[in-house]
């Protein structure tokens, strides 16, 4: 609320009635009613649009082929190390081979999860439908569960070392 709003206070329009109208402190009646003797454009367009604004309804413009934004192209995935090669029988009985990365090889419950190449999304298969489950497990058995990845990744984003840390390189070497 600024000066302007103090010195200039909301009245009735002695001519049309219309609540609308201003009145200054010092000056004439001004009424946004088009057909008022009292009739000013300016208060009349200010408050049209403020009315407008209020009123308008909630909605969205159609969607164009310029606004629609497709999602962006995952860059290649090149996995780092080890790459495993997983045979997987789908729920439709086909065969299918994936890439991965054996670095990302994670176990959760009854599934196993990996990236795989080119995209480098993670995808989660079950363990009763891999066909070389043994060769998994064989490679998930000498990976370290989260828990220990996020002790190595701690001390080497920090530089330092524990005894924790000295236990975990002698059981991985290769990490």
């Amino acid at each position: 609320m600024g000066l302007s709003d103090w010195l200039v206070r909301p009245t009735v329009c002695p001519g049309c009635g219309d609540r609308r109208a201003r009145q200054p402190l010092f000056g004439r009646t001004r009424c946004p009613n088009r057909v008022c003797a009292f009739f000013d454009a300016s208060l009349a367009g200010r408050l049209e649009e403020k009315e407008q604004a209020e009123s308008a309804p909630v909605c969205r413009a159609p969607l164009t082929a310029q606004s629609i934004r497709k999602p962006k192209l995952a860059r290649v995935f090149s996995p780092e190390g080890t790459i495993i090669q997983v045979r997987y029988k789908n729920y439709r009985g086909e065969e299918k081979t994936f890439s991965g990365d054996a670095r990302s090889l994670r176990r959760r419950h009854n599934h196993v999860s990996l990236r795989v190449s080119p995209s480098g999304t993670r995808i989660a298969l079950s363990r009763k439908r891999i066909l070389n489950l043994a060769e998994v497990d064989s490679l998930l058995s000498t990976m370290p569960t989260p828990r220990e990845q996020a002790i190595f990744a701690y001390h080497n984003t920090r530089g330092t070392t524990s005894q924790i840390l000295e236990r975990l390189r002698t059981k991985y070497p290769d990490w």
